[in-house]
């Protein structure tokens, strides 16, 4: 069995495990929301992340030439953020080893009220 396996231990040496393992970390307080994935298979410049509305989507492509083919990896994630997360302050963030973070504090609720009644003079029928 060996001698068969022989021809393929090129493939083995260069397999890459698949970007479906890509798992999206999602945390959701009263604070915050955030998404965290590891994207260390991926370079900065083959990420994008694009926010329509509340449809955010995370990006990443990869084309990879050696000497024995050609290869491409990608991965995709749409989230539709939740009605209480602030839109316009999502950011994100890439470390070093890969660590993709995007956050977006909550917005901050109106707390109700009470309204009061003013005392006003009475009204001149005619003019209504």
């Amino acid at each position: 069995m060996g001698e068969y396996m022989r021809d393929y231990m090129p493939v083995a040496t260069n397999y890459d495990p698949p970007t479906s393992s890509l798992n999206a970390d999602i945390v959701n307080t009263d604070e915050k929301f955030s998404v965290n994935l590891n994207v260390s298979q991926f370079k900065p410049d083959e990420l994008k992340i694009n926010l329509d509305g509340r449809k955010l989507s995370i990006q990443g492509e990869q084309d990879v030439v050696t000497d024995h083919g050609k290869s491409a990896k990608s991965f995709s994630r749409v989230i539709v953020l939740p009605e209480d997360v602030d839109v316009a302050s999502v950011a994100s963030s890439l470390s070093d080893d890969g660590k993709l973070s995007i956050e977006a504090p909550k917005l901050i609720p109106v707390p109700g009220r009470s309204i009061p009644i003013r005392k006003m003079p009475a009204i001149d029928q005619q003019k209504y």
